[in-house]
């Protein structure tokens, strides 16, 4: 007899469709200035959100950071500035935030080829460190060409 829970039927689909949360390696905010990327985003995923999470508390002074990706620099956070002060350790940030005009994605963003989610700092920050929280899913075991082809299990 076949073991259920190994592919003879559509367990492995659906739990591989699940959302996840990846965390990223911690990043110090006092670093040189540049672009870091901390999470690799495999093909087939959808990223159905990220946060920032502060690791060690922030004194921004004139800080300014993006959070994005290969083909936009700023995708889920433009010129986030840390409200300017100080942001206490444990602190969590929802994507989109940002300076002026708080660009971002605010309903995620589907990979059809891998990426890497990058944290851009553009003026480092007094002290601080924080790690990304990216809420995905995994599509199905391949990657489909547009989202409109991912597998739906129900």
């Amino acid at each position: 007899m076949a073991n259920p829970m190994y592919g003879q039927n559509k367990y492995d689909a659906i739990a591989n469709n699940q959302a996840q949360v990846a965390v990223s390696k911690e990043l110090d905010l006092t670093s040189t200035a540049g672009v870091y990327p901390v999470i690799n985003i495999p093909a087939g995923t959808y990223v159905l959100g990220v946060q920032i999470l502060v690791t060690s508390a922030i004194t921004a002074g004139s800080m300014d950071i993006d959070v994005g990706d290969g083909d936009d620099a700023d995708r889920y956070a433009d010129a986030w500035a840390a409200a300017t002060g100080a942001l206490a350790l444990g602190s969590v940030i929802d994507c989109p935030c940002g300076g002026v005009d708080g660009r971002g994605v605010t309903s995620g963003r589907y990979y059809v080829a891998a990426d890497t989610i990058d944290v851009d700092i553009n003026t480092v920050a007094s002290a601080g460190k924080i790690k990304l929280l990216v809420h995905c899913s995994k599509l199905g075991g391949s990657a489909p060409a547009a989202l409109s082809e991912a597998p739906v299990n129900l």
